[in-house]
């Protein structure tokens, strides 16, 4: 299918089913059509979509004309319309959501497992209008007083409220949670339709509805992946070194924990959209399986059908690792006084954020870049690249050595450091500002503009952000495997000229 007929330069979209690689599979995993005996295959295409009530809600309830910044040189005008229209997957969850919560009411828990690339956003957003004015079972009365989205601060937050008042129809309907509790607490009171609210202040979320027994909510939890802010909200255990209190808590770490300290509202329904669910979050939102007892979400677009059918890219097609030459297992002191384990970590963080060593791994990185991806015509000259460090410091240090590289060859391109707070280098306080030039709240802006190539960050920007021209990550920490996931789904964006990707573990 295309939204805009524009010769040869009209781009189709697959509007595919989906098909299971395994029978036993509780959904599809793989881009295509299962089997229909004696019919046709793609029959499902006039009988449920293109029949006349199908098609009819799809242009009242999904189809949109939305406007974006024109980004094209020869632009006419600072605005362009883009035609939205749901992929197979977005109607099937979203009909599939509003069947079941009508059936079902208030009380309910939803997991929706899609990848990257599956437009959640738009998912979010069709499912959110219209769980506001879905009836009960009777079509006498409205399920839900108000339906919440909570969100990351940083980055969706913005993305999700301009895209929601985009579909909005009529003034009014959204409103942004922009000036703290206060505000929350009065539009839930007041029934205000769709409220866009943070992940800081779901705590607040969640106490107010349990104490509005009378009102009925449906809860919208996007993406439960990493914040962006890199702060933990609880307090880290004093068993814990000052280098480890670094790493960010993850979005899906504190909904789990906020959820099990104040219990589920029993007059909400959750639904959580992500695209790698803890086995914590799959025992909390998903259904459990009676034949086999495992865990399995409402609803699965998987990452391989992302990548059958064009949506992202496959970033380890080209991953590779780069092997660290000092070995320094063998260099403790056996010492029974001496904590052995402490020790190697603090050495090994000591090596890894030493100067000289990042220096010479910036000198590997940039080279590679260079010659590799932009002298090699990547993304039309156009890519840039992500380097994910393993602490503050080592970012900053990262910031500095590529900053002196790119000097010495007197290179056009610049870098952007990322972090939370501040951090003493060399007697001198650090921050975000004083190695940029601009605030934190500004760097994906200036990050879009073609001189910076290089984003440098201390746990931020590992998740949640989507930009199409990274081509090149190289990681310098050890990733789990949830965070390995997330953070290599940074390069899976598709744009035009972009063909493939690379990853280097440092």
């Amino acid at each position: 299918m295309t939204t805009k007929l524009d010769g040869k330069n009209t781009k189709f979209l697959p509007f595919n089913k989906g098909k299971k690689s395994n029978s036993a599979l509780p959904f599809p995993d793989t881009a295509g059509n299962p089997p229909n005996p004696n019919r046709i295959k793609t029959d499902y295409l006039w009988k449920e979509i293109l029949a006349k009530e199908s098609l009819s809600n799809i242009i009242e309830n999904y189809a949109q004309l939305t406007e974006e910044e024109n980004k094209e040189k020869d632009k006419k005008s600072a605005k362009k319309q883009k035609l939205i229209f749901p992929r197979y997957h977005q109607l099937d969850l979203v009909r599939l959501l509003l069947t079941d919560t009508k059936k079902q009411g208030v009380g309910n828990r939803y997991l929706i497992q899609h990848s990257a690339g599956s437009g959640k956003s738009n998912s979010i957003i069709w499912l959110s209008h219209q769980l506001v004015e879905l009836k009960d079972i009777t079509q006498t009365e409205k399920i839900f007083d108000s339906v919440l989205v909570v969100t990351d601060r940083k980055i969706l937050d913005k993305q999700i409220r301009e895209n929601i008042k985009q579909f909005a129809q009529v003034a009014g309907v959204v409103e942004a949670i922009t000036e703290g509790s206060k505000q929350l607490k009065s539009a839930l009171e007041k029934g205000s339709k769709i409220i866009i609210t943070t992940v800081q202040k779901f705590p607040y979320v969640v106490e107010e509805i349990q104490s509005l027994a009378n009102k009925k909510f449906a809860i919208l939890i996007d993406e439960a992946h990493s914040s962006q802010s890199g702060k933990t909200a609880a307090k880290m255990t004093e068993s814990l070194s000052k280098e480890d209190s670094e790493e960010e808590e993850s979005i899906e770490d504190k909904i789990i924990r906020i959820i099990e300290s104040q219990k589920l509202c029993q007059n909400a329904n959750y639904y959580a959209f992500t695209a790698t669910p803890k086995n914590k979050t799959l025992e909390l939102f998903a259904v459990k399986n009676p034949v086999d007892g495992k865990f399995y979400p409402f609803h699965n677009y998987s990452m391989k059908q992302a990548i059958e059918e064009g949506f992202i890219l496959d970033v380890l097609q080209n991953y590779t690792t780069y092997k660290t030459y000092c070995r320094l297992e063998n260099k403790i002191i056996d010492d029974s006084e001496f904590d052995n384990k402490q020790a190697k970590k603090k050495l090994k963080r000591y090596v890894e954020e030493h100067p000289e060593s990042i220096a010479k791994k910036a000198e590997v990185m940039l080279e590679y870049f260079l010659y590799k991806v932009i002298y090699q015509g990547k993304i039309n000259e156009k890519a840039k690249a992500m380097v994910v460090s393993s602490s503050i410091k080592s970012a900053i240090c990262y910031k500095f050595a590529f900053d002196e590289y790119l000097r010495k060859i007197n290179s056009e391109y610049q870098t952007i450091v990322a972090f939370s707070g501040s951090k003493e280098i060399d007697g001198k306080k650090e921050d975000e500002y004083s190695l940029n030039g601009f605030s934190g709240s500004k760097i994906t802006d200036f990050f879009k503009e073609d001189k910076y190539r290089f984003l440098i960050v201390a746990n931020k920007y590992q998740a949640c952000f989507d930009e199409p021209l990274l081509h090149t990550m190289y990681v310098d920490k050890v990733l789990p495997d949830v965070r390995a996931v997330q953070i290599l789904s940074r390069l899976n964006r598709y744009c035009e000229g972009k063909t493939d990707t690379f990853f280097l573990f440092c």
